[in-house]
C-alpha cells in the first residue's frame, strides 16, 4: 500500500507535464518556502500545512550562496512524497530578503558586474553554481515523473537598472542544454517592468508579482502572448526592517476569492516566511541613510507563523479555497509543541573588543570583502595628529560603528540615519582614532546591492583630508570562533560578550526574550539565531528544539551596547513591538 500512496502522485506529476507541453496548465495553487529559513526535521510539516490549506504546490528558492550542506534532493523528495507540484527557483540571484539576494558576496571584492551577460566572470560562475542545482534537481522534473513543473530563469530582472535580454536569453538557453523546462520570469504587473526584456518569447512563461487583476494578465499577454500567466508572488504580508512598525497580514480574502473563481493560478509569497538564522538576513536601500537592514525573523505576516502555526488568515483562505473547489478540508496537522524557559542572566564574559583574529595593515582602509569576510565586525585603527577641534568625515561605514578617540567613546553611527560627519574635539597630542564597525545584511534588491561593501567602504576624512595608515583587527562573529573565545576583563568600552547556562528536562520550540538587551547576537549550543536590536520591531529570537538538548544548554550573546548583563528568557510565541510599543506576553512575571 505505501508504494502505491508514493507512487501516486509520480503519475499526476507526468500527466501535469503532459499538459504543460502544450501551453493548458491546470491551476497551480501555490505557497511559498524556503527550505534554508526552515529547520529540517519540519520541512514536512510545512508542507503539509500548505496541503490541508487547499494548495497543490510549492514555490521554493534556493539561495545560492547558503547552499552548502542544504539537502536540495531531500526537500523535493518531501514535496514528491506529499503530492505537492513545485516551482523551482534556484538564482542565482533570488532577492527573498536573503543577503546580497543569494549572490556571493566574493563579487563585491572582485568588481564582477551582477546579472549581466556582458562579465564573464559572472556567467561562469553562475553556470559553475546552476550546473550543481541542475545535476540534483533534473531526476524530479515533471517529465521524469517528479515534481517539478516550472523552473524560474530569474527574478524580477525587469526592476533591474542595467537589465539587457541577453542575460535572460543566456539563462534560458542553460537550462535548456540540461533538459529542463517550461520556464517563466516573474515581474511586476506594468509595461515599465517588461520593457527591454526578451519578449514575445513562447519559451517563457509569465509570472506577476503580483496579479491582482484582469488587467495585470492582459499587461503579461501583451507582452507575451499565448503563454501561462500566473500571479507568482501575491503578499500576505510584508517584511520588515529593523526601527519599523509590528508584521500587519493583508487581506486577500477578496482576492483568493477571485482566483478560485476565475481559475487563475497563483503563489502566496510567503505562505510561511521562517527565520533569516545566522547573518542571512538582507536589507533594502531606501530611507534616509539609504539602507534598511531586515529583521531575522522572516514572520511576513504569513499564514502559517515563523513558528509554524496557522493564523485567522490561514483558516480564512482555507475556507474559501475548499468551498470553491467543493471539497471537504483535511484536518490541519498538530502544531509543533512550544515552551516558556525560565529567566536567567549570563555573565559577562569578554570585551567586545578582545578575541579578534588577523591585524592587517593598509594605508587606505579595507573593506570586509577585501579581507574575505562577509559580516560580523572589523576595528579600523589610525593615528590622528594633534590639532584643534575639527571633523571627521567619511565616504560610508557599513554599517553600524563606535568611534573611539584614546578610548574615549565619540560617537555610535548607524547607516541607516544617513549621518556623514563627526565632531572632533582638540587633540594636545597624537591620538588613536578606533571605529570597530559591525556590518549587518547586504542590501538583496535594486540598484543599491552594486557597491554594498562592508566595514569602512572608501576613506575617512580629517578636515577634508583622507586618513592613512590604518590597522585592521577582523573578528567574523561565525559561531565556532564565539564558541572558541576566550575569556578576558572589562575594558570599560560599550558593549561586551557574555556567557550563559540554563537546564532542560525536555526540548521543544521556543523564543528568547531579548527585550531587556539592546543590539547584538545570540548563539545557543553554538547555533547562531541571528541578530536582536531593542528599536524592534522583533524583540525576541525563534530557537528550534532541535537546537536545544536535555541538560544544560549554553548562550552566548555578542552585544553592543550593554556592559552589563541582563535577564534572557524563553516565551512560547514572537514579542513584537508595534511602532514603539511592545506586545505579546512581555509583562508577564520573570522568574
Amino acid at each position: 500500500m505505501e508504494a502505491a500512496v508514493r507512487r501516486a502522485p509520480a503519475i499526476a506529476f507526468a500527466a501535469f507535464a503532459a499538459v504543460a507541453q502544450a501551453a493548458g496548465f491546470p491551476q497551480i495553487r501555490s505557497g511559498e518556502l524556503h527550505p534554508q529559513r526552515i529547520p529540517r526535521e519540519y520541512w514536512r510539516h510545512r508542507v503539509q500545512m500548505c496541503k490541508a490549506m487547499g494548495l497543490n504546490t510549492i514555490a521554493c528558492y534556493f539561495f545560492w550562496n547558503g547552499i552548502e550542506g542544504v539537502d536540495v534532493r531531500g526537500f523535493l523528495d518531501i514535496c514528491k512524497d506529499e503530492g505537492m507540484m513545485v516551482l523551482l527557483r534556484p538564482g542565482p540571484y533570488c532577492c527573498g530578503e536573503w543577503d546580497f539576494g543569494g549572490l556571493p558576496v566574493s563579487m563585491l571584492k572582485d568588481g564582477i558586474t551582477i546579472r549581466s551577460s556582458k562579465d564573464k566572470r559572472f556567467l561562469d560562475a553562475a553556470g559553475e553554481y546552476l550546473s550543481r542545482m541542475a545535476e540534483l534537481a533534473e531526476p524530479y522534473l515533471a517529465k521524469n515523473g517528479g515534481p517539478v513543473v516550472m523552473t524560474q530563469l530569474d527574478n524580477e530582472y525587469g526592476s533591474w537598472p542595467d537589465k539587457e535580454s541577453g542575460y535572460p536569453v543566456w539563462l534560458k538557453e542553460f537550462w535548456k542544454s540540461k533538459g529542463f523546462g517550461p520556464f517563466y520570469m516573474a515581474d511586476g504587473a506594468a509595461d515599465r517592468f517588461f520593457e527591454r526584456l526578451p519578449y514575445p518569447d513562447p519559451e517563457i512563461n509569465v509570472g506577476l508579482d503580483p496579479g491582482l487583476c484582469a488587467e495585470d494578465w492582459a499587461c503579461a499577454e501583451k507582452w507575451n502572448p499565448g503563454v501561462f500567466v500566473f500571479s507568482s508572488e501575491t503578499y500576505p504580508g510584508w517584511l520588515r526592517h529593523w526601527g519599523e512598525g509590528n508584521w500587519t497580514p493583508n487581506d486577500l480574502r477578496a482576492t483568493i476569492a477571485w482566483y478560485m473563481a476565475e481559475g487563475k493560478s497563483f503563489n502566496l509569497f510567503m505562505i510561511h516566511g521562517g527565520t533569516s538564522f545566522g547573518f542571512t538576513a538582507g536589507a533594502n536601500d531606501g530611507g534616509a541613510g539609504g539602507y534598511e537592514p531586515d529583521v531575522t525573523s522572516y514572520d511576513y505576516a504569513s499564514p502559517i507563523s515563523e513558528q509554524g502555526l496557522p493564523t485567522k488568515e490561514y483558516y480564512d483562505y482555507r475556507e474559501i479555497i475548499f468551498s470553491a473547489l467543493g471539497e471537504t478540508p483535511p484536518p490541519v496537522p498538530e502544531p509543533v509543541p512550544a515552551m516558556d524557559i525560565a529567566g536567567f542572566v549570563p555573565s559577562f564574559f569578554a570585551p567586545l573588543e578582545s578575541n579578534f583574529g588577523r591585524e592587517i595593515e593598509c594605508v587606505h582602509p579595507l573593506f570586509f570583502e577585501e579581507f574575505g569576510q562577509n559580516q560580523g565586525m572589523a576595528r579600523y585603527e589610525t593615528v590622528l595628529p594633534a590639532g584643534g577641534a575639527g571633523e571627521l568625515a567619511y565616504d560610508r561605514i557599513s554599517d553600524y560603528a563606535h568611534v573611539y578617540l584614546d578610548g574615549v567613546h565619540l560617537a555610535t553611527l548607524d547607516r541607516r540615519l544617513g549621518k556623514k560627519t563627526i565632531a572632533l574635539p582638540a587633540r594636545e597630542r597624537d591620538a588613536k582614532l578606533s571605529i570597530l564597525v559591525e556590518a549587518m545584511g547586504h542590501i538583496n534588491y535594486g540598484a543599491g546591492m552594486k557597491d554594498d561593501r562592508k566595514g569602512i567602504a572608501g576613506d575617512v576624512y580629517l578636515d577634508g583630508k583622507a586618513l592613512t595608515g590604518w590597522t585592521v583587527s577582523t573578528k567574523d562573529l561565525g559561531a565556532e570562533s564565539v564558541v572558541s573565545a576566550k575569556a578576558g576583563g572589562c575594558d570599560g568600552k560599550k558593549g561586551g560578550h557574555f556567557r550563559g547556562a540554563f537546564r532542560l528536562e525536555k526540548t521543544a520550540d521556543t523564543f528568547f526574550d531579548m527585550s531587556k538587551w539592546g543590539k547584538g547576537t545570540l548563539y545557543v549550543n553554538g547555533f547562531n539565531l541571528g541578530r536582536y536590536w531593542d528599536i524592534g520591531p522583533q524583540l525576541s529570537l525563534y530557537c528550534p528544539a532541535s537546537v536545544l538538548k536535555a541538560g544544560e544548554n549554553t548562550v552566548d550573546i555578542v552585544e553592543l551596547e550593554r556592559s552589563e548583563p541582563a535577564a534572557v528568557r524563553g516565551v512560547r510565541e514572537n514579542l513584537v513591538s508595534d511602532n514603539g510599543r511592545p506586545t505579546g506576553n512581555l509583562n508577564n512575571v520573570w522568574d
